[in-house]
This record gives structure tokens, C-alpha cells and sequence, in this order.
């Protein structure tokens, strides 16, 4: 049940209106933190081509953690995400892990965090991130745990992918929009250029292109002034 009231609730954060991908990142790992009892989670999200790392965490020291390691290139987080292999119940204590992640290591002692497990986020056959657990001193998150992480984040990656889909849908429809009412403004300002130079609406558009390129602007620019009463028709 848990589980179910979960996945219901990232998906009313997927569908929401604006999209806000942090907002389903924040409810993930407070939900996985709670749900598999770890002491604190963390997130790193990148699809392919995305132009920076999302990260998200259950405290603002887990945060800064996540979102630093990101930046380094390093730690637990890191090594999931970019290379797709599980890192499950790893000892941070001690020099291995030290010399494995200088940086982050010094960090996640000072929180006091001895254990960390770090799940790469695959979905569709493509890893989009990686879910960090951190424990503290104390028992490992065991066999049940682990399993039910497991089952989190692999529909965590699912539902990402799915927002990821339509992130691109909604740029994609946004770039089209635009295109299109480019080119409305374009054919009326060649209309109206046509009627009171007197010359041919291709004529209209290459005075038009030349303007624009003579000032360094964008036809759709220059198009505007001309519907738009601003520019002077006859010095185009």
C-alpha cells in the first residue's frame, strides 16, 4: 500500500501544471528515505543531453552533498549514475572509500554518515540518475530494504523517463508555436510591403532579408515592425 500511495503521488507531482521536476525529485527521496528507513537520501537526475545535473536531498546538508559531488564528478552518486552498476552498502569509514572519494568522504563523515548505497535509475534502457542512501553507524539496510529500494527507484526511473518525454513534447510544441507565428507575421508583412511598394510579394521578402541583414536583425523582427506600424516602409 505504501508502495501503491507512492507511485500515485509522484504522478499527480508529474502531471501537475507547471511541470516541476524538482518537486517530484523532492517528493522521491523523502518518500524512499521514510519507506526503507534510512537515515537520509539524495538524488542526482540526468538524462542524456540534459545540460546540467538535477539533485535533490531530505536535508539541506544532504543537498549541498548531492549537488557538490555532481559537481565534482565523485562519490557514490556519481560512480551509479555514470556507470550503471548498483554500489550497495559500502563502508565509509575507512581509507578505501577515502581514497576512492577524497572530497566526498571528508563531507559525509562530517554528517555523521558511516554506510552509503547508491541505485543507478534506469528506465527504457537508459540510466537518468541515481538514488543515494546514507546510513549512519549501526545495522546496514539488509536484504528487505535493499529490495524495496530497488523497487522505488526503478519505478522512480520510469516515471522520469515519462517526464523527460514530455518535457521534449512541450519544447518541441513551444518551438513549433513559435515557427508558426513567425511565419504568419512574415506573409503579412510581405503583404502589406507588396501593396505599397508595388512590387511582388518575393520582392517583398527579399527586401525584407536584405533590411534585416543590413542592420544585423531578424526578418521575423523586422516583419514585426512592418505589421505593426512601426517601420518605414519605404526606406526598406
Amino acid at each position: 500500500m505504501e508502495l501503491a500511495a507512492l507511485a500515485v503521488r509522484l504522478t499527480e507531482e508529474a502531471s501537475s501544471e507547471p511541470l516541476d521536476v524538482g518537486r517530484i525529485l523532492s517528493a522521491f527521496v523523502e518518500s524512499v528515505r521514510r519507506l526503507v528507513g534510512a537515515h537520509g537520501a539524495g538524488v542526482q537526475y540526468a538524462p542524456p543531453g540534459a545540460a546540467a545535473v538535477r539533485t535533490e536531498g531530505t536535508s539541506a546538508e544532504l543537498r549541498a552533498l548531492t549537488a557538490d559531488a555532481a559537481a565534482w564528478g565523485e562519490g557514490p552518486g556519481y560512480e551509479a549514475r555514470t556507470a550503471g552498476r548498483p554500489i550497495v552498502d559500502l563502508d565509509v569509514t575507512g581509507r578505501p572509500a577515502r581514497v576512492r572519494w577524497p572530497r566526498w568522504v571528508p563531507r559525509a563523515r562530517a554528517l555523521g554518515l558511516a554506510r552509503v548505497t547508491a541505485l543507478p535509475l534506469s528506465g527504457g534502457g537508459v540510466t537518468v540518475g541515481a538514488l543515494i542512501l546514507h546510513a549512519g553507524p549501526g545495522p546496514s539496510l539488509g536484504d528487505p530494504g535493499l529490495t524495496r529500494a530497488r523497487a522505488l527507484s526503478g519505478m522512480a526511473a520510469d516515471l522520469l523517463s515519462l517526464v523527460r518525454e514530455v518535457e521534449q513534447n512541450r519544447a518541441l510544441a513551444g518551438q513549433l508555436e513559435h515557427a508558426l507565428t513567425s511565419r504568419i507575421v512574415i506573409e503579412q508583412a510581405k503583404g502589406m510591403l507588396s501593396v505599397r511598394r508595388g512590387v511582388t510579394v518575393d520582392e517583398a521578402f527579399t527586401l525584407l532579408r536584405n533590411y534585416a541583414r543590413s542592420h544585423r536583425r531578424k526578418i521575423v523582427e523586422i516583419a514585426t515592425d512592418v505589421t505593426e506600424g512601426r517601420a518605414d516602409l519605404h526606406a526598406l
